[in-house]
C-alpha cells in the first residue's frame, strides 16, 4: 500500500509539473480516446473498424493524424511533460527517445495501448512500464 500511494504522488507529480512557459493551449475534452474503444480517430487516420482489421497493415495501423508529441498536446495542453526535450544522463531500461536523444511524453514514458490490470499507475496513466521501474530508468532516487 505504501508503494502505490508513493507511486501514485510520484507519476501525478510528474504529469503536471509541466516544463514549457508557453501558455497552455485549449484542451480538447469532447473526446476522450484513452476511456473511449470506439474513439480511435481522435489519433489515427483510419476508422475504428479498419484498424481492426485482418488485413490492414500495420503501417497504416500507425498512421497518426499528427506527430506523437502534438497529437497529445491537442488535448492535454503545452504545461503537459515532465522532461520533454531533455537529454537524459541514464536510460537503464533502454527508453525510446526522439532522433536527437530527447525525452518525449508520447513514446518514451508512455505507450497509448499499455493495458496492466494488476497496475493500476500504469493503466490509468498509459505508461510504458511500471511506475517505479520507469522512474528509476533514468533517476537514482
Amino acid at each position: 500500500m505504501k508503494h502505490s500511494i508513493t507511486a501514485g504522488v510520484l507519476v501525478s507529480g510528474l504529469v503536471f509539473s509541466g516544463t514549457g512557459s508557453a501558455a497552455p493551449e485549449t484542451v480538447n475534452t469532447e473526446v476522450n480516446p484513452h476511456e473511449n474503444q470506439e474513439s480511435c480517430e481522435v489519433c489515427h487516420l483510419l476508422p475504428t473498424e479498419k484498424l481492426g482489421g485482418f488485413f490492414t497493415s500495420k503501417t497504416s495501423k500507425r498512421q497518426l493524424s499528427a506527430d506523437h508529441v502534438n497529437l497529445c498536446r491537442q488535448c492535454h495542453g503545452m504545461g503537459f511533460g515532465h522532461g520533454v526535450g531533455k537529454k537524459p544522463d541514464m536510460n537503464r531500461e533502454g527508453l525510446p527517445l526522439a532522433d536527437d536523444g530527447t525525452i518525449t511524453c508520447a513514446t518514451t514514458c508512455h505507450a497509448m495501448h499499455v493495458n496492466n490490470p494488476a497496475d493500476h499507475e500504469q493503466g490509468h496513466y498509459h505508461l510504458r512500464l511500471p511506475v517505479l521501474k520507469l522512474c528509476f530508468s533514468c533517476h537514482e532516487k
